[in-house]
């Protein structure tokens, strides 16, 4: 038997870094489990074995940490890290059941108000490319967290340029064109994805006529409605990620850097912000 420790047995933490997760989001995957483990140890006066946990024993820990005052979004945030690791466990045969399998996000109880944050987004993203959905799905999520309009969506794969551990999307809008990297495990993707389709977009859909059209806006928004309840909250739109995007990136680069990042001018950004 492994010992179960801070650093995660089984090359679980390893395994979270080669999926480009970056090193805070594994520290929080390490703390929760650790929390985990244990209650578990706690409750059985042993250690149990991985095969041995069971569906009730993360559903009792689940209620117990409701009943301690947790919000609805932190235990949501807990039960996709415990799906994370146990996917790992069965993918690498360290259980015959994965037993957080079944085990369903809370419902909303109260939808927040407070502005969107930085590491909302984050969380998001990182949760949605480490999702069992379709390449093409996870896209959306990397273009609208990297501050793209919904208009800005319709990308001409001419328009892109893949770098060795990067792609860059050049995006025009009227006046303002810019340039946006993309890296990590979201590079990787989109590289992936755009190897493997023909047309001219990046995102797209087809008529029963054959005719290859841009994706609309009605799709980006029942994507990011998705996103929404991983929050708990009422919306994840794209003017509330710009907004959060632009609070993030002008304490770190100033307003006229953070302007051009997002294809806007000095003035336009002051009234996002306020």
């Amino acid at each position: 038997m492994q010992q179960r420790s801070e650093t995660m047995p089984f090359g679980y933490s390893d395994h979270l870094r080669k999926k480009g997760m970056k090193e805070v989001t594994i520290d929080e995957h390490v703390r929760q489990l650790t929390y985990f483990f244990h209650y578990l140890d706690y409750t059985y006066k042993k250690q149990k074995e991985l095969y041995e946990i069971t569906p009730k024993d993360i559903r009792q820990y689940l209620q117990q940490k409701k009943q301690s005052g947790l919000k609805v979004s932190t235990l949501n945030k807990i039960i996709s890290i415990l799906h994370h690791f146990f996917d790992f466990a069965w993918d690498n045969s360290l259980v015959a059941v994965d037993p957080a399998q079944k085990i369903k996000h809370f419902k909303s109880e109260m939808q927040k108000k407070e502005p969107l944050t930085w590491e909302e987004i984050d969380y998001v993203l990182t949760e949605k490319l480490a999702e069992d959905i379709p390449d093409k799905h996870k896209i959306i999520y990397i273009l609208a967290c990297s501050g793209l309009r919904p208009e800005e969506f319709r990308i001409n794969r001419s328009h892109l340029l893949s770098e060795k551990d990067t792609l860059k999307l050049f995006v025009s809008k009227e006046s303002h064109e810019r340039v946006i990297t993309i890296s990590g495990e979201a590079a990787s993707i989109l590289k992936r994805y755009n190897d493997g389709i023909e047309g001219s977009y990046l995102i797209s859909s087809y008529t029963r006529d054959g005719e290859e059209k841009p994706i609309q806006r009605m799709t980006i928004g029942i994507h990011l409605k998705k996103a929404a309840q991983l929050l708990d909250r009422e919306s994840f739109t794209t003017n509330e990620i710009r907004r959060a995007l632009a609070v993030k990136w002008t304490e770190e680069d100033g307003y006229e850097e953070t302007a051009e990042k997002l294809g806007i001018d000095k003035l336009s950004l002051m009234k996002l912000l306020s």
